[in-house]
């Protein structure tokens, strides 16, 4: 009766309502009004469950493409992708820099004098005098004026080659003279005050305002027990004789020596093949240099470095099209927003640096390291992201499982040798057994400990099962191969080539049948390698059978030897030896064991090498299988190809006429001059040295000066009958020309043309005099365009070889934080997880783990908090790939005894059966394994079932089938019997190593192309086209361009124009080419968003308003009606009193 009652109240309403005037109305807004309220409500449900449930049920297709990728993904983890970016023309930015770079000036300006921090930098007996000294100031009159110049020696003026007019004057003193007074003498000169400063020499070309000295050099890395005397009698005659001069200092581990002639002093420098106890020294020109502030960080906050040049507009292209598996993009910034980033897409999120820097004391920043050390930081970042900078991009499809896969684990692309901790000490004497001065120090960890103690020689290291050894040798086998990269556990592609033994045996021997091969047998103990060889191996099988192994393997050191390699797995010993040394007998001592591990052998013989010549002719040598005699094999000699050297196409030019010259004309470049043989092999040599970081710029030209200054002088007295000079020229040249052979010189195998031919005098007095050559004439070389033909081809293949040179040769040797913190990681990580030879991340897109980053913060805290705390890159950063990938493939765990159960538990009863018994044994003992073993095993189980309470051996609940074993006095081998017997966990952690905490692959480089784009504009065009030619996975193009140059915007309206052609379809993060935004900084951007929001605010609040304003009107008179009914209905208090009496 009730619900009858209240469905006719509401229904009266309902009816009351569209009887009314605005009935229908007051209808249609309810409805709308609750669809709405649906619509929003249902967005808000429908956005917390793809929040909440994305990962489980839309991982495949939670993409920035919004399509599955199931069939191909490898797992179902969300990646997201973190840019680091920064915009250089930012005024604010500008201003910050400003400030910084003052700020660090005078940071130097105070620490100025106080220590000098070059390599290999040793105090002198001068001082250095600014301004310079007045012509008519003799060092007399100046003695006579300041008694502290009494015991001055010389004097002279030196001037800087970064400015004509700064000259100095410099004083040098006798040995025992007290700088300290000398220092602290003011001077007056002319009523000017001169500045007195110590001068100090080192090894370091990059030092600021430094002058190189021609007498004097400074020798590192001989061995300590060396005096001057036996190190001066053991160099070359004519060296030894033009020395004036040579101090040790044994605590640097340095000496200096001072050589009074020019040729000399040259000679000494470029010295080869001179080694001290099998350890190379370096000798390297001496520079002066008395400013002590280090001005290397101007490159670091320079605004150059933080030019924008778009390319993260075209690395997001990349990403779109090349990665559109990738579900979030995060940059970080410093508050900057790049005028054409589409603020609105869903997928993209503009980080501060505020943001993720736990500290904002480190703030502001312009370090990238810093940066780098907090990225994992950033909110809702998902758990494993890539990690990119603004100038890398993708060239080819890309997928997770280039990154990280679940059998392999994560994969590391290495690329070239981390740079040695200090000049003169190679990685590969560390550790080594022996003391070597040069790595005796902080920075090299006092030689990895070989300083301590007594000198032992090493036996060998480990690799791929085997045993290697490796001198380091300033020329290489190959070009971008180092010698520390040959038998390294890595198979380097610039190394797997016949010249280098196809490292050694890294990338397997598959192509052994190219060198030279040797059985070693029991019955031969000698072996002769054929002259001029350097490459041989020896095959082991015969000598140890198939299950045979080599357990350690000695030599006596010799500089002979490049690198020695025995690999167990292939059952080959590979050698590669220095070419120019003389007949050397190598004894090699073998130990290892048979089939049978308990069969040991020994095998000693040896090795004749003698690599002072090469044979270009197929040699035949007969084999000889005799007792205790020589074993020879046959060998195939090859013709060794002729190098070409790369020359920009603006530098060729035709060989110039000699001239007196105190400096190298600036349109000459050697490369391109035929050059008399003693000097090409100097030249030569210096390239590589530039090439390899040897030497700097300043002292390339310096160098190539003094070899131009020789051959000007050769020019002007060649030797008699030397024909050498224009031999090859004339016959490349003539080969264009059908001019018949007349004779044949039997000396050089190569055709030869009767010197009284006038055409071949005219040829080679015109290449002698340097003349410009003319295509117009009745010569041969003129009727057929000879010499343009032959500049055409040169141009080519100079190109050619530009475009495609190693691009991390150049890169071995840094002089910059980037090299500093590299070796500051390297000397943390020797500490941590011991001495290796390790190389440096390709610069590419790096997968990174956010769980790995907090674990490698709580390793390392301090040095972590040292980086972040850093304004610019300093050398004491932890360089994140390197700190990152090394730490991966560095830490270990310990094994527990739950998971050495639960792996022999092979059918999971919680029980282990006989046989899981054995195969425990197996792993804990050596091979074969008898009764005894097994025996000893078990019992260790029976005692502890013994003592061992209830509780503590019986399985809770009990396993699932009950163990049957063949003595009937074994217990049940339960899970916790096993745990909680002591001795059988001690037995696990002792016999079973530490295993590698994280999986991982090493890979090459093949995939990364690099490319420095410098300021050439034909140099980038070829770089460009290579691209393009052979498209890469990573590409990366670094930007290295003078700004200041005119060639600048040509350069980078090359580089636009590139990213167009290969990238032209513009992705979702960006706006339409007529857009751009209106806020270039996230401040005010947000202040323009909180006004907008306050605004939305008020606009609601007076909606809300007037839709409460609306209703009243619409229904004011039924409102009223209602309040008169009720109140009529209502009775009064009185009236109810009345009423109830």
């Amino acid at each position: 009766m009730r619900d009858d009652h209240c469905r006719k109240i509401v229904q009266k309403q309902a009816y009351d309502v569209l009887s009314h005037k605005y009935g229908i109305l007051i209808v249609i807004g309810v409805l709308i009004f609750i669809t709405l309220t649906s619509f929003y409500f249902g967005e808000t449900v429908v956005e917390w469950s793809n929040e909440k449930y994305a990962q489980v049920f839309n991982s495949y297709s939670d993409n920035i493409a919004g399509r599955s990728y199931r069939e191909r993904l490898c797992s179902p983890l969300p990646i997201d992708v973190v840019y680091t970016w920064v915009n250089g023309t930012d005024p604010k930015l500008l201003n910050q820099l400003r400030t910084l770079k003052l700020n660090i000036e005078e940071e130097l300006n105070i620490t100025s004098d106080s220590k000098c921090v070059f390599t290999n930098c040793l105090a002198t007996n001068m001082v250095i005098l600014d301004p310079v000294l007045p012509k008519e100031m003799t060092l007399l009159k100046l003695s006579l004026v300041y008694k502290v110049f009494v015991q001055a020696e010389k004097m002279f003026t030196v001037s800087l080659d970064t400015d004509e007019n700064a000259n100095y004057t410099v004083i040098v003193f006798k040995e025992d003279t007290n700088m300290t007074e000398v220092l602290s003498q003011p001077i007056l000169v002319h009523e000017i005050n001169t500045t007195v400063r110590r001068g100090y020499i080192t090894t370091d070309w990059t030092v600021h305002n430094s002058v190189m000295l021609k007498d004097t050099a400074i020798m590192a890395g001989f061995p300590p027990q060396y005096t001057a005397e036996q190190i001066q009698t053991k160099l070359p005659d004519k060296i030894a004789k033009g020395i004036t001069k040579f101090t040790m200092h044994e605590d640097e581990g340095l000496a200096v020596i001072q050589i009074s002639k020019k040729e000399d002093f040259e000679a000494l420098v470029n010295i080869e093949n001179f080694t001290l106890e099998g350890k190379k020294p370096t000798f390297s020109a001496a520079n002066l240099v008395w400013d002590l502030r280090d001005f290397r960080k101007d490159s670091d906050i320079s605004a150059s470095r933080f030019e924008d040049n778009e390319e993260l507009r075209y690395s997001l292209r990349s990403l779109e099209r090349f990665a559109p598996w990738v579900r979030h993009v995060y940059i970080i910034t410093n508050g900057q927003i790049p005028y054409w980033l589409n603020m609105e897409s869903s997928r993209l999120t503009i980080v501060t640096h505020q943001e993720i820097f736990t500290n904002t004391t480190h703030l502001p920043t312009f370090s990238s390291p810093a940066i780098e050390a907090n990225i994992h930081k950033i909110p809702g970042l998902s758990q494993k992201f890539i990690y990119m900078n603004d100038d890398v991009m993708f060239g080819k499809d890309v997928w997770p499982d280039d990154f990280y896969t679940y059998s392999d684990g994560y994969k590391v692309y290495l690329t070239w040798p981390v740079p040695n901790c200090n000049e003169g000490c190679p990685s590969s004497w560390i550790k080594d057994g022996y003391c070597d001065k040069a790595c005796n120090n902080t920075e090299c960890e006092w030689d990895g400990g070989d300083c301590h103690g007594s000198n032992v020689q090493a036996g060998a290291g480990h690799w791929s099962g085997g045993v290697g050894w490796y001198n380091d040798q300033k020329e290489h086998c190959n070009k971008g191969c180092a010698d520390s990269w040959l038998a390294d556990r890595y198979c380097d592609t610039t190394c797997n080539v016949k010249p280098c033994g196809f490292d050694v045996g890294d990338c397997g021997t598959s192509k052994y049948d190219q060198l030279i091969g040797y059985k070693l047998e029991t019955s031969v103990t000698e072996y002769i390698v054929p002259k001029g060889e350097v490459i041989v191996y020896f095959n082991m099988t015969t000598l140890m059978t198939d299950k045979g192994s080599v357990e350690s393997a000695e030599y006596e050191k010799s500089s002979v030897v490049k690198a020695i390699a025995v690999a167990n797995k292939f059952k080959v010993i590979t050698m590669v030896f220095n070419k120019g040394h003389n007949a050397t007998k190598l004894h090699i001592h073998l130990k290892g064991h048979y089939a049978n591990v308990t069969q040991k052998f020994q095998y000693n013989f040896t090795v004749m090498v003698d690599t002072t010549q090469e044979n270009k002719t197929l040699e035949v040598l007969q084999t000889v299988d005799k007792v205790n005699k020589t074993a020879n094999v046959t060998v195939e000699k090859e013709i060794e190809l002729p190098v070409v050297y790369e020359v920009a196409e603006e530098l060729i030019q035709v060989k110039p006429k000699p001239v007196d010259q105190k400096a190298l004309p600036e349109h000459v470049n050697l490369t391109n001059i035929d050059l008399p043989e003693f000097i090409k092999i100097q030249y030569e040599a210096l390239i590589k040295e530039k090439n390899e970081g040897d030497i700097t710029e300043k002292g390339f030209r310096i160098e190539q000066m003094t070899l131009w200054l020789k051959y000007q002088e050769y020019l002007r007295y060649p030797p008699k009958n030397d024909t050498s000079f224009t031999k090859p020229v004339v016959r490349k040249l003539l080969s264009f020309v059908e001019v018949p052979i007349l004779q044949m010189n039997q000396e050089d195998k190569v055709p030869v043309y009767r010197q009284n031919d006038y055409s071949y005098k005219m040829l080679e007095d015109m290449l002698k005099s340097g003349r410009q050559y003319t295509d117009e004439g009745h010569f041969p070389w003129e009727e057929k365009n000879v010499f343009g033909k032959f500049e055409k081809i040169r141009r080519k293949e100079a190109l050619q070889k530009q475009y495609t040179d190693d691009i991390y040769t150049p890169r071995r040797r840094l002089l910059d934080t980037f090299g500093d913190s590299l070796r500051h990681v390297n000397k943390i990580y020797n500490r941590e997880f011991g001495f290796t030879a390790r190389k440096v991340p390709g610069h590419m897109p790096h997968f990174v783990d956010r769980s790995v980053m907090y674990e490698l913060h709580e390793k390392f805290p301090e040095e972590w908090d040292i980086t972040s705390s850093h304004k610019v890159r300093s050398s004491d950063d932890m360089q994140f790939a390197f700190s990152y990938f090394y730490y991966l493939m560095g830490v270990k765990r310990n094994v527990t005894a739950e998971e050495i159960f639960d792996e022999m538990d092979t059918d999971k009863s919680r029980s282990l059966s006989d046989r899981e018994i054995r195969t425990l044994a197996a792993s804990l003992y050596d091979l074969p394994l008898d009764l005894k073993t097994l025996s000893g095993l078990e019992n260790i189980l029976k005692n502890c079932s013994e003592y061992l309470p209830d509780d503590k051996k019986i399985e809770r609940p009990p396993p699932t089938d009950v163990e049957t074993y063949y003595d009937k006095d074994m217990p049940q081998a339960t899970r916790t019997l096993f745990l909680n017997c002591d001795e059988m966990v001690e037995l696990i952690q002792s016999k079973f190593k530490s295993r590698q905490k994280h999986k991982f692959v090493t890979l090459e480089d093949h995939e990364i192309a690099f490319k420095m784009i410098k300021s050439n504009i034909s140099t980038v065009v070829g770089q460009l086209d290579d691209l393009r030619k052979n498209p890469k996975k990573f590409i990366c193009l670094n930007d290295n361009i003078e700004h200041n140059k005119p060639d600048a915007q040509t350069v980078k309206a090359i580089l636009q124009d590139y990213y167009e052609s290969v990238l032209p379809i513009q992705s979702q993060f960006e706006l339409p080419r007529e857009y751009r935004n209106r806020f270039l900084h996230v401040d005010d951007l947000r202040q323009w968003k909180r006004l907008r929001d306050w605004l939305k605010f008020f606009t609601h609040i007076a909606l809300v308003i007037l839709v409460l304003f609306t209703i009243a009107s619409y229904f004011g008179d039924k409102i009223e009606a209602l309040q008169k009914k009720f109140r009529r209905q209502r009775p009064s208090s009185d009236e109810g009193k009345l009423m109830t009496v």
